[in-house]
């Protein structure tokens, strides 16, 4: 039985993926096929199974059938092997050469982590925040959402929902990214994430989860990931699939504090992406090709998937 098993869903980014699965080898310092590879395939229409077929005949493919979307895609690929070891990732990432050994040698020296989570970079090699960080409140929402950072003393910011620093080493933390994280079996259980994610937010959940029964969550710094953030959810056509990115989290938050904090917390967000969006159309006007009219649009985007989602959650309940 191999120790590790990497499991990646993979929705129309073929040309990424390829570019996924070339590097584990060195990654895991293995040869092809030593680690065993499960690429789930969400019914892709770019012919990212066929390529894989071709290429890399060592990766298990289980094709869906449908767009299942993260969770229950991760879900179908942990049913497919009994590795006491899963490491989740993303087709959009590169991994450093070495990069997933130093993870699983870092989880198997020590029986109380129960996930690690990888140093992402961005595609232009500068530090993701979405790493990791703390979970939301009502105090780290607003100073990441209404730029209270810009306007107050740093010395009274709270714990950042996004980690706001690169900060080295290996340390204990809420949550870290499913873009690339690394868990024991023995500590999720037989499901890995709760069946109401899609996607977006089930990484918190599943932390959130882990550390209440008593696990260790770490942040490593000692291997880095490029991640090339949201490649195959900007290729996503639905409005309900879009939202995910926004009813992830929410119904995480939600689990875990009363009318007043999820009032709050709707109005944070949606506050801040309606100044994200007037503030990128200005800046589009004055300067354009910069990139502010896809951010103006993705804001917009944002903006009509929280309504749809509030007002379908409030009609339901009428």
């Amino acid at each position: 039985m191999t120790r590790l098993a990497i499991i990646i869903v993979n929705w129309n980014v073929r040309d990424l993926l390829r570019d996924c699965l070339a590097a584990i080898p060195q990654a895991t310092w293995r040869p092809p096929g030593a680690i065993d590879t499960i690429v789930v395939d969400n019914d892709s229409a770019d012919g990212s199974a066929a390529m894989i077929r071709a290429e890399f005949p060592w990766v298990r493919l289980i094709e869906s059938g449908a767009n299942l979307g993260f969770a229950d895609g991760c879900q179908l690929g942990y049913e497919a092997t009994d590795a006491p070891v899963i490491m989740l990732l993303n087709p959009d990432t590169v991994a450093d050469p070495g990069a997933i050994a130093t993870m699983l040698d870092t989880i198997l020296a020590d029986p109380t982590i129960g996930i690690i989570g990888s140093r992402l970079r961005n595609s232009d090699g500068s530090f993701q925040r979405a790493s990791g960080g703390a979970f939301p409140t009502i105090a780290n929402l607003g100073w990441n959402y209404l730029f209270l950072g810009r306007l107050l003393p740093r010395r009274w910011a709270p714990p950042a929902v996004y980690l706001d620093d690169d900060p080295p080493g290996l340390r204990p933390i809420d949550w870290v990214s499913g873009a690339s994280l690394t868990f024991r079996r023995e500590a999720v259980g037989l499901r890995i994430f709760h069946p109401a994610f899609f996607m977006f937010g089930e990484d918190m959940e599943l932390c959130h989860r882990v550390a209440r029964a008593g696990w260790r969550v770490l942040y490593s710094a000692r291997q880095t990931i490029t991640h090339h953030h949201g490649a195959s959810f900007a290729r996503q056509p639905s409005l309900e699939i879009l939202a995910s990115v926004y009813k992830g989290p929410r119904f995480f938050f939600r689990q875990s504090h009363g009318p007043l904090a999820r009032l709050a917390y709707d109005a944070i967000l949606f506050a801040g992406y309606a100044i994200r969006w007037a503030g990128f159309s200005l800046l589009a006007l004055l300067r354009p090709g910069r990139g502010h009219s896809a951010m103006a649009r993705f804001s917009r985007t944002y903006l009509a998937a929280m309504a749809a989602t509030i007002f379908r959650q409030k009609g339901a309940t009428r």
